[in-house]
Formats: structure tokens, sequence, C-alpha cells
């Protein structure tokens, strides 16, 4: 995801203010989709003239959307045409409908309505409650230790956390989801594929997104979850959340996230090691450690960066992290907006921290990626991979490289609107497209049952191939 942070007024798109990406959160992904599903509602209390939001909306992807003879034609068109099924009646549930129905329109990434309920604004973020933690504090995902992912028509445990609620009831990667909260997987794809019209791979990464969402909510709270083991018995768990482990981060107009990035070493053969990063969106907050563990392997005998499942984040971040392992400000892609063209170029980092001199890192580096690979994810596997810098492993990513814009709305949600187009340091569009690995790795559950991260693997040959 690739957001500008912003209230009512997006700033100019050469002023750039914090970039980053969020379209492929899974609870964003999935925000139409919950609403056909017995999940809870998104509704609000209903506010004066609720026809300003769809008029707010408009003007926003009007302004700022980068094509403008399809802003000026038939989407222009399309909006007259919703705007004319509201009835002064009409409350806020019907004009979420007519704008979900307006960003539906051109088919792309980062066009997204999120409730206000789910964004807070500023002032309530801040405020404490009656059991005397802050809003931030109480607003801390919950998380069941549990992450799936599609193989085939099925959707299998992929990430287990030790010690996590999933794990202390016996999940263990490969078993087979049947169902959450009382609905059953195949109930979920049958009402993706009613009003989806896509094809199975998309309606399978949709189905998974519904179900990571319901995985996630509030500390406290518990849902139902039923697995089918590596024995073929079907067992039914409840599994309460517990609090997420991480930096707890709140951008603009975003929901909370808790963001994380970690290291750790894997044997390459002769006594030498690679280093494994894995980075759970693209941060400031995680800016220091990522830059502590890149300095740290200067001597490593590869680089691994693990992107898989990061959504994206602030696309600025990109310039010093690819100068870990660039000697020279050479361009990983480039944005092209409304009037202004801007170019991503690596800023090669030469002085570590303390004053020392150092080079760029210069041994082989692996790239990691999967279906929910997006954005600033995207900007960076696909640049490295471009310049020939990096080597991408694993699954194809989610083709959603749009950078957004987040605008508030007179009802209080808040509008992801994309703002320019993305290619990649070799002219590719990666939006629709993804970043397609040079070694594709699909996700198979006897690795998974086996605790084989098969992609993983992969990486680790290559690096061991490239300096004997």
């Amino acid at each position: 995801m690739v957001l500008l942070t912003n209230s009512r007024t997006p700033p100019t798109l050469p002023r750039m203010a914090p970039i980053a990406h969020f379209a492929s959160r899974p609870s964003l992904l999935a925000a139409l989709l919950l609403v056909a599903l017995p999940h809870g509602s998104d509704a609000q209390t209903a506010r004066p003239a609720p026809i300003a939001s769809l008029d707010t909306a408009w003007s926003a992807i009007s302004r700022t959307y980068w094509d403008t003879v399809v802003v000026q034609g038939p989407w222009r068109a399309a909006f007259d045409s919703i705007r004319a099924t509201i009835k002064p009646t009409d409350d806020d549930d019907a004009v979420r409908r007519a704008i979900r129905a307006l960003i539906a329109v051109p088919r792309q990434s980062h066009f997204t309505l999120i409730p206000g309920s789910a964004v807070p604004l500023p002032s309530a973020r801040s405020a404490g409650g009656a059991d005397g933690r802050t809003r931030n504090e109480r607003d801390r995902p919950g998380t069941l230790g549990l992450l799936v992912r599609s193989i085939g028509d099925t959707v299998v445990a992929w990430r287990v956390a030790t010690d996590g609620p999933a794990a202390r009831a016996g999940v263990r990667p490969g078993d087979q989801i049947m169902g959450i909260d009382s609905v059953s997987i195949d109930t979920l794809r049958a009402r993706i594929t009613l009003g989806s019209g896509e094809d199975s791979g998309r309606v399978n990464r949709l189905v998974t997104t519904v179900v990571l969402a319901r995985l996630g909510g509030d500390v406290g709270d518990s849902s139902e979850v039923t697995i089918r083991d590596a024995g073929g018995v079907t067992r039914t768990h409840w599994l309460q959340r517990v609090p997420m482990t991480g930096h707890l981060t709140q951008m603009g107009n975003l929901p909370p996230i808790v963001v994380s990035a970690t290291h750790d070493s894997i044997a390459v053969g002769r006594g030498r090691f690679a280093t494994v990063i894995r980075l759970s969106a693209w941060f400031p907050t995680v800016a220091p450690e990522l830059d502590a563990f890149l300095f740290g392997s200067r001597g490593a005998a590869g680089l691994v960066i693990d992107l898989r499942g990061n959504p994206g984040g602030v696309v600025g971040m990109l310039a010093g992290v690819s100068g870990h392992m660039l000697d020279t400000a050479i361009a990983l892609g480039v944005m092209r907006g409304r009037g202004a063209t801007i170019r991503f170029v690596a800023n090669p980092r030469r002085v570590a921290p303390g004053g020392t001199r150092v080079e760029p890192f210069a041994g082989p580096v692996a790239i990691l990626v999967d279906a929910f690979s997006a954005s600033t994810s995207e900007f960076f596997a696909a640049g490295m991979q471009g310049i020939g810098r990096a080597r991408i492993f694993g699954e194809r990513s989610a083709g959603q490289s749009l950078p957004a814009l987040m605008s508030r709305l007179p009802n209080g949600d808040v509008l992801m609107h994309a703002i320019a187009d993305h290619e990649d340091s070799a002219g590719r569009r990666v939006e629709g497209a993804g970043v397609v690995p040079d070694e594709p790795v699909l996700l198979r559950r006897v690795d998974l049952r086996a605790g084989r991260d098969a992609a993983l693997e992969a990486a680790r040959a290559w690096i061991a191939a490239q300096n004997p």
C-alpha cells in the first residue's frame, strides 16, 4: 500500500507527504465481503446530508486520479448515474454502498472505503478509557497466533506462533481450516463466487483474505475455529486472542497496525551463514531495527528478505533499505501522477552508526514473496529484480502497487484512493500483474506438516551456490 496520509484536502503530489501502501491489509480488503457475512456491521449513526460523503469521495478522486480521460469520461458518467439513485432520506449505509460502487469502477487496487469506527479521529485515539489505558493501548490488535494461506481450493494453517492460542490448542501448520465462527469455508467460497465472477485462483485468495480478517480482532475476544488435522480428524477450538507483539503504529487516517522486524541466520555451508530478515510492514517505527540488522549483516554470505504477507507501508523507506545493498543511486521504479513523476532512488548506506565508514552489502540477495506481498513490498521486490540485484523466490505477489491517498469523509469514514501509476526499474507495470518470482516455489501441505519452508530452502541453496 502506498498512502499519502491526509484529511479532506490532499496535498499536491510533488509535496510527497508520507506515502504508504495498505490496500492489501486483510481487514481492509475484506470489508466488502464481510458486509455480506454474519460477522457484525460497520454501520454508524446517521449524520445530516450523508450524500455529502459521496460528493466528497468523488471530489477527492476527480482531483487526484492520474488518468484525466477516465475521470472526465466513463467514471464521471458512472458517478452521475450512481448519485442519481441516492434519495434525500437515504442513510449512511446507503451512501456507503454507493461509494463502494463508485470506487469499483476502475477495477484497480488501492480503492477502499474504511468505516470510521475502525479509524477514530486523533482526539478519540488519545483519549483515555475507564480502565486507565490510552485509546491506542486498548486498540492494540489481538491475535490467535495463526495465519492461513490457500492451497488449491483449501485454506490451511500456514504459520502457527509458538505458544500462541492456536498452538496451545494443538493446531499445526498444514492443518486444513474447515470453518470459523460457525461459517464453513465452503459457505464463504459459495458467497464469494456468487458475488465475484472471478477465476478460481482469485476466489481462493479472496476466501483466504476473509478468513485472515476473521482471525483478527480485539484482545480478549474469542473465535471458534474448526480444523481437520493430518490424521483426518476434525476438531473445533475456541481460541481467545492475545496482544500482538511488535510496535503499535498509527499513521494519519490508517487503522492501528502492529509492525515487527526480526532476523536470524541460516547456514549455507562451509561455516558460512546468511542473514534472514522478516518484515511485517514498511513503517518507520521499525526502521532503526531494520537498519541495525542490515548494517550488522555486512559480513554475511547472503541476505534473505522475507516479505511474505507484507502488505506494504511507507514507500520512502525504500531509499534507505535498498541503499544497504546498492552502491549507486539507481532508481527502483517510477511513480507517475497527475502532472508529476517521481523516481524512487536508492541511497547507498556508507556510514554505520557511530560514524564508521562501510560499503553497501555486495553479496547475493534473495527476496521471498507470496500472494499477500503487496504495494511497497512489490515496489521493492520488482525494483531490485529489475536491476538484477536480487533473485525472487516464492509465489507471484498481489499485483496491488498503486500509490494512494487517505481522505476523511464527512461521515467519518476514510476513503483510500489511488493517485498515481507505478512502473518498476525495468519499466514493467506491477499493478494487476504482480512480481513474478525467478524461482517459483509453491506452498505444499506436505512441507508445512514437515516443518519445511520450501521458499526459504530454495533461497538458501541459491545463496550457497553463489560463493562456494
